[in-house]
Formats: structure tokens, C-alpha cells, sequence
């Protein structure tokens, strides 16, 4: 096992440099636009060539970063093998430049591939356009023209460098060697439809991408292209999987530091849920849209791309409830659905 203390004591790396973990497993830090500023990959030595989780986004700023500081920190060796823990581009952006750069291979989990090979294959596609939009009238989100370019996926490609030519497939029970470690591969879904984590018991160590971060709740939301139609319901789920991991690992985030303390940041997200949760049957007490509550959970100018997130959210917490009774759904032909709670004040 390693000391906790020793991997939680680490000094964050700055923005396009590194630092070591522990023998064989190294923090890389690469920039990222916008409010998230940073997203953490991991690189594990295996010898003669190197396996490396999670890429950075196709942005000039990280791609400047592999091609400088951190060339150095690969010494001259390949990636033999890169894993995307799940398809957002801040994770899988720079896959496919990367892999034709090392002759490395992808591995992913079917369902992200296939969230990856499906927005190359829709580009462009005016009918799977129409039918994007079509969903979010549905539930009353008017699509202006800043948000067709997060609509269409050519936002979403934008900062993609090509869908990968030779990708594996991991699922949850495979195992993995790497960094000289074997790690068990977990498949959760929530954030997304199928995100993989590596946990290496032996060590106490988990890479758990965006399912569970330290300061921050990861999106839980409704989107036209995912298939997971209660992903709330998932995401809450994956939390009895993760509390089961004993010992207690050190968490391996995308975003932030690395910590100590799993449980007690579930029971945290668990209680945000539940509040927000409360917060929504609140807003259905008189017949309200998706959109018509997310504006009232996400008061302020939202740029088109949080503009959508929020409204998936809001959306996904409404799914919930009415899963469990405690809203009903309302159809008006020709006009957007709206939700209202079944007991008296919400």
C-alpha cells in the first residue's frame, strides 16, 4: 500500500508540467479554456514504452504542451497505449493526434467510443440537427443561433483531433497492466454513459476521471445523444460500487488535487443531489418546463454551452422525480411538456 500522505502531499504541477506520484505512476496537468483551467492525466512506465490515461483537449495551449515540456518528461519513449477514461474532449480530445503521433493504440469503453464515432458520423447531418433540436423544444429551451454550434457537435469537434483509427475496448472486470501494476477496470455510468475508472488495490490508488471530484459536482445530464435516459439514477447508483472499495483509495481526480476520503465526499454529493432534488419538486408546484426551472437553479448569463448543460441537469433531476412519483409529466400538443409535483406544496 502507499502512504496516503505521500500522494495527497504532492504539489499540484502547473499547467503543461508533471510531477511524480510514486515509482512508475506520474501527475501531469494540462490547460483547459474556460472555468475548469486544468485537467489532470496520469502516466504510467511500462519500461520501454509508456501507457497514458486521458489525453488534454485539441487546443493549441496543450498540444503546445505535449510538444514541449512534456516531451521531455517522456524521455524519449512512446505511448504504447492510451486510455480515455470517457468522450469529453477535455479527456479524449487529443486522442487521436497523440495515438497517429506514438503508434499508440485507444482504449475506451464501448459506450464512449460509440458517443465519439456517432458525433463524427452526425456532422453536418441536418436531420440528426432537426432531431437535436426537436428534443430540446420538447421541453421548452429555445435554440438561438449560438447554440446550434453546440447542438450540431461541430463545438464538440472543434476541439477533437480526429476519431482514432484503432481503438480497444475495455469493460468493467478487465484488468490492466501498467505503470508495473495491475489495475481492475470499473465501468460507471451518470456523468456519462460509460466512464472507466482504474483502481489498483494493491496500492490503495483510484483514477476515477469525473465521476467523483473533489470540490466540484461532475454534470449529470439529459442529452439528445445519450442513451442512459436516467443518468441521476445511475449516477447515485455508482456511489454503492465505489463506498464498496476497500480499503479506501486515494483518489486520482481529472480536476483538482488528489484525495484522501471517497465516503465523505459521496455523502457530500449525495446531500447536493438530495437538495437539488428538493429544490426542483419546490419549482413544480405550479406547472414549470426543463428550461423554465433551470433558469430558476441557474440565475445569470450562461454562455451557450452552460446554457445546455444547465438545462440537461435540471432536466435529469426532473427525469428523477418523476421516476420516483414525485412529479408528473403534462404533454401540451404544440407546445413544451411541463412538470408538476403529485403531493400538495411539493
Amino acid at each position: 500500500m502507499i502512504d496516503p500522505a505521500a500522494i495527497t502531499g504532492v504539489a499540484a504541477p502547473a499547467p503543461g508540467a508533471s510531477a511524480a506520484l510514486a515509482p512508475g505512476r506520474e501527475w501531469l496537468r494540462l490547460p483547459v479554456p474556460g472555468s475548469l483551467r486544468h485537467i489532470n492525466v496520469w502516466l504510467l512506465d511500462d519500461g520501454d514504452g509508456l501507457t497514458l490515461v486521458d489525453t488534454g483537449m485539441n487546443v493549441p495551449e496543450a498540444r503546445a504542451a505535449w510538444e514541449g515540456p512534456l516531451d521531455g518528461v517522456l524521455a524519449g519513449r512512446p505511448l504504447r497505449r492510451i486510455v480515455c477514461t470517457h468522450h469529453h474532449p477535455d479527456h479524449a480530445g487529443l486522442a487521436g493526434w497523440l495515438a497517429t503521433r506514438h503508434g499508440a493504440r485507444v482504449w475506451m469503453s464501448a459506450a464512449e467510443y460509440d458517443l465519439v464515432e456517432r458525433a463524427y458520423r452526425e456532422v453536418g447531418d441536418a436531420a440528426a440537427l432537426a432531431a437535436r433540436r426537436a428534443a430540446f423544444a420538447r421541453d421548452g429551451l429555445e435554440v438561438d443561433e449560438r447554440s446550434v454550434r453546440v447542438l450540431s457537435g461541430a463545438g464538440y469537434l472543434g476541439v477533437m483531433s480526429g476519431c482514432p483509427a484503432d481503438v480497444g475496448i475495455l469493460a468493467a472486470g478487465d484488468t490492466l497492466e501498467a505503470g508495473g501494476r495491475t489495475w481492475r477496470v470499473l465501468e460507471l455510468a451518470g456523468h456519462t454513459d460509460g466512464q472507466l475508472l482504474l483502481h489498483d488495490p494493491a496500492a490503495g490508488l483510484l483514477i476515477i476521471g469525473d465521476q467523483v471530484l473533489p470540490h466540484i459536482s461532475a454534470n449529470v445530464g439529459i442529452y439528445p445523444e445519450r442513451r442512459d435516459d436516467d443518468p441521476l439514477a445511475s449516477y447515485l447508483a455508482s456511489f454503492d460500487a465505489l463506498e464498496a472499495l476497500a480499503p479506501e483509495p486515494v483518489v486520482l481526480p481529472s480536476h483538482g488535487e488528489p484525495f484522501q476520503g471517497l465516503r465523505a465526499r459521496i455523502r457530500v454529493l449525495r446531500a447536493h443531489h438530495g437538495a437539488r432534488l428538493e429544490a426542483v419538486e419546490r419549482l413544480c408546484r405550479e406547472p414549470v418546463t426543463a428550461a423554465e426551472a433551470a433558469m430558476q437553479l441557474y440565475r445569470g448569463a450562461l454562455d451557450p454551452l452552460n446554457r445546455v448543460l444547465a438545462f440537461g441537469e435540471t432536466l435529469a433531476h426532473l427525469r428523477l422525480l418523476e421516476t420516483r412519483g414525485r412529479v408528473q409529466v403534462r404533454e401540451h400538443p404544440g407546445g413544451p411538456r411541463r412538470f408538476v409535483a403529485t403531493t400538495p406544496g411539493g
